[in-house]
């Protein structure tokens, strides 16, 4: 086995154009990722998102900012009900995007309101007052909660949105008032219209980040950590390169004629690639918190707890290693196994988040993500690094990744025990 890990070391070393594949190539491409990518990430198109709503109004003004979400062509609404229980957290995890509680008493704080400004309206007139108004009632908040994941184009587009619909119903309900009562030339009182404005506020949590991090999604955010992934499964290539050498050169048959050998072999080259990619990891890593911030970009955050990724990481790269194992099991001739390993890479990435935001994809891309392995360890680095979770964040997709290196890994083994039979 280590002669094995010292053997693929230096079939490394002697091919400077599979240590560039592994480590320059990837640097250049975070970097000219990032940087061509910092403009246009700051701004995305118009797209269909779905909203999920707490309506607890009991009231018309609850429906009627549902229903002016739903009729826009960029929003999707859907319905929670009224129990908001666990509601931060969900969104938090990124189960939510955007969340929208509408309070209780939202229909009634606006008709107080609106009941004071038109008492004033009339006392104004000489009319006497026609509404009755309740101090208690003078504010309600509209509570917006956004996953810190969420790209900024879209957490200010919906906080816009959301603005200009709360705003369309207060007029409607202050015009609806003023049309119950009568009277010319009365005016309204200043700081009752500030009042109106004020009656249904909107307040996000600025919190939602585990331990008070704060670290909003921009292109070093997305770029250095996607980019660094696809990379490490681009291992493919050298590894099914080395594994269809070997078999042309007859030193698998050699292995397998010395009992044991053969295992032992393909663990020492499993372990050595392993190492290989969450070396690879780190030193992609630093490029985004040393390098990037000279090309006036954004400094790459890694969370509160950095050291929580290494499991991630080791997991990440048992599957990316497993992968290329299979690849150069599965096909019998580098013109099979080059292309398909490296396209096939491309297309995971495509699927898995990698090249764009999942959010922007059709709902049937976004469900084939979910089962790519570069889906599972993006989505848990983004627990760590974007959403400011701890290391239970990422025990599902360590589970994932090192499920899908397992089951490889077996297939391999049986791929291969059955071509030697």
């Amino acid at each position: 086995m280590l002669a094995t890990i010292s053997k693929e070391f230096k079939l490394l070393l002697r091919d400077p154009v599979g240590f560039l594949l592994l480590l320059i190539m990837p640097g250049i491409l975070i970097i000219v990722m990032a940087v061509t990518q910092d403009s246009s990430y700051k701004d995305l198109q118009d797209i269909e998102f779905e909203v999920a709503i707490a309506n607890l109004d009991k009231g018309k003004t609850g429906a009627e900012i549902a229903a002016a979400i739903d009729k826009s062509d960029k929003f999707k609404v859907k319905e929670l009900g009224t129990d908001t229980t666990g509601l931060a957290a969900l969104v938090n995890k990124g189960d939510i995007k955007i969340s929208v509680v509408i309070p209780a008493n939202a229909s009634a704080a606006l008709v107080n309101v609106s009941n004071k400004i038109v008492n004033a309206v009339s006392s104004g007139s000489g009319i006497p007052s026609v509404f009755s108004a309740n101090a208690a009632l003078d504010s309600v908040q509209v509570e917006l909660y956004i996953d810190p994941a969420l790209k900024p184009a879209l957490k200010n587009g919906f906080r816009f949105a959301l603005s200009q619909y709360t705003t369309q119903v207060k007029m409607n309900t202050l015009m609806q008032r003023l049309g119950n009562m009568s009277g010319e030339g009365a005016t309204m009182d200043t700081l009752l219209v500030q009042q109106m404005t004020n009656a249904l506020s909107l307040k996000e949590s600025q919190d939602l980040n585990a331990g008070g991090h704060s670290m909003p999604l921009n292109s070093v955010q997305h770029n250095v950590p996607s980019w660094t992934i696809f990379a490490m499964f681009l291992i493919v290539v050298p590894i099914a390169g080395n594994m269809l050498r070997e078999r042309e050169e007859g030193s698998i048959t050699r292995l397998r004629l010395i009992p044991g050998a053969l295992q032992k072999s393909t663990l020492g080259m499993m372990l050595f690639y392993v190492m290989v990619c969450t070396l690879q990891f780190y030193i992609l890593i630093l490029i985004g918190i040393y390098i990037l911030p000279l090309f006036d970009l954004p400094r790459l955050a890694m969370g509160t707890q950095p050291w929580h990724s290494f499991p991630l990481v080791i997991a990440t790269s048992y599957a990316a290693t497993s992968y290329g194992f299979f690849i150069g099991t599965a096909f019998k001739t580098a013109n099979q196994a080059m292309p398909i390993g490296a396209v096939s890479v491309v297309i995971l990435a495509a699927l898995g988040g990698i090249w764009v935001p999942l959010e922007i994809l059709p709902r049937m891309m976004t469900s084939i993500a979910n089962l790519t392995p570069l889906y599972w360890s993006f989505n848990g680095i983004n627990n760590l690094f974007v959403r400011g979770l701890g290391f239970g964040s990422t025990l599902s997709s360590i589970g994932l990744l090192l499920l899908f290196g397992f089951l490889l890994t077996m297939l391999s083994l049986f791929i291969t025990k059955k071509r030697t039979t």
